[in-house]
């Protein structure tokens, strides 16, 4: 067998190893039964972890009149867990304009906060009701469309019988991950299958694929990014924030403190695989984290400095905020009622040429990652 030949048997035996690691399926369903599988709780939506774009009415109306119309649209991607529970990944806009255009959507979906207490004990007033579902999103009004301009002022309520029932039973195309996919597998698909015009980022993959196995720590980067000490230190714009980019950073925090020596792969890689042994453990601690995380927070915030991880140039430097917080952290006893040192220690990291070296913009490799953090270490230990 000559070397090509060897190649293309090497090249073959990884195609068919890989293709062993992912379990997909597509069905085409109707837009009725994924509001019916919404209603059950077999269709799970939550735009708390995922990019949220809100439409204008425009475009909302736009994706009406392309059901109506037969026109396609993009399919939804979703991820089904071992229960067989449907999380969606892509598609978030599109499911979440179409089940409030019939007043299904419930409350934790909408961005809008509303006031009514104890709605399910008390009967509203027609002219109340419609102010709660306009308060939620729900059963909005139809503007003209750029083909039909006759949509316009209609609802679900008023929209003939006919044209309800052409909706409901319009077909969607649901691509889906199976659970048994393997992890890393499924984070690659994800990152390339997403059809959104803003492809999803790190953070926001990881949120979708390991929520599913345990989702208490989903839940604790999202209690800590919300923090309004971190979010003044930080303060990062709303776009960045929308990718999930300040939980990342908590990740970070999580997965590097005192774990230099076991960085074994490229920032993304490390904290994939972190997260996933995280939340494969039932023992993790959870809590001894965002202990360490608040008190940091606690300690930083006294600095009163809201440059503190910005350069000169006002530019956020978020091998800043990994060191500080972890040298902060590593040494809690130290800085704790020294403000004084812990001003001399960050100035120390901020222009020392090591740290700087092993920041730049190669430096999500293990090798930097590493000597990045031990440099914190010795800098705010000594």
């Amino acid at each position: 067998m000559d070397n090509q030949e060897v190649k293309i048997l090497q090249l073959n035996n990884d195609i068919t190893h890989e293709r062993r690691r992912v379990s997909t399926d597509r069905l085409d369903i109707s837009f009725g039964e994924l509001i019916n599988l919404y209603k059950n709780s077999e269709l799970v939506i939550r735009p708390e972890y995922q990019r949220l774009f809100r439409w204008s009415n425009k475009q909302k109306t736009a994706l009406i009149e392309s059901i109506l119309l037969s026109i396609p649209i993009p399919p939804i991607f979703v991820s089904e867990d071992g229960e067989g529970i449907w999380e969606l990944i892509d598609g978030l806009q599109r499911v979440s304009t179409f089940i409030s255009f019939f007043g299904e959507l419930q409350r934790n979906i909408s961005e809008i906060e509303y006031s009514f207490q104890d709605e399910e004990e008390e009967e509203l007033s027609p002219e109340e009701e419609q102010l709660r579902q306009e308060k939620i999103g729900n059963k909005w009004i139809l503007e003209a469309g750029g083909i039909i301009e006759s949509l316009e002022g209609f609802n679900i309520d008023t929209l003939p019988t006919k044209l309800k029932i052409n909706l409901k039973r319009a077909v969607c195309r649901v691509e889906i991950l199976r659970g048994d996919s393997s992890t890393s597998m499924k984070y690659e698909l994800f990152k390339r299958l997403n059809s959104g015009g803003s492809k999803l980022k790190p953070q926001e993959i990881r949120n979708a694929i390991f929520r599913g196995i345990d989702t208490r720590l989903n839940e604790l980067l999202l209690k800590l990014s919300q923090d309004p000490k971190f979010q003044r230190i930080t303060n990062l714009s709303s776009k960045k924030k929308q990718e999930l980019y300040d939980q990342e950073l908590i990740l970070r925090f999580i997965a590097f403190l005192n774990n230099a020596d076991n960085v074994n792969d490229n920032t993304e890689n490390y904290l994939n695989d972190f997260m996933e042994r995280a939340v494969s453990n039932p023992d993790f601690d959870y809590g001894t984290y965002e202990d360490q995380f608040v008190e940091v927070l606690d300690i930083l915030t006294n600095l009163n400095n809201d440059n503190l991880f910005r350069n000169a140039s006002n530019l956020f430097v978020p091998a800043e905020l990994e060191g500080i917080t972890i040298g902060v952290a590593q040494n809690i006893e130290r800085f704790r009622d020294d403000e004084n040192l812990l001003r001399t220690k960050i100035q120390e990291l901020k222009g020392d040429a090591d740290f700087r070296k092993f920041s730049g913009s190669a430096s999500n490799s293990k090798s930097r990652i590493r000597n990045r953090l031990n440099r914190v270490q010795e800098i705010f230990s000594s």
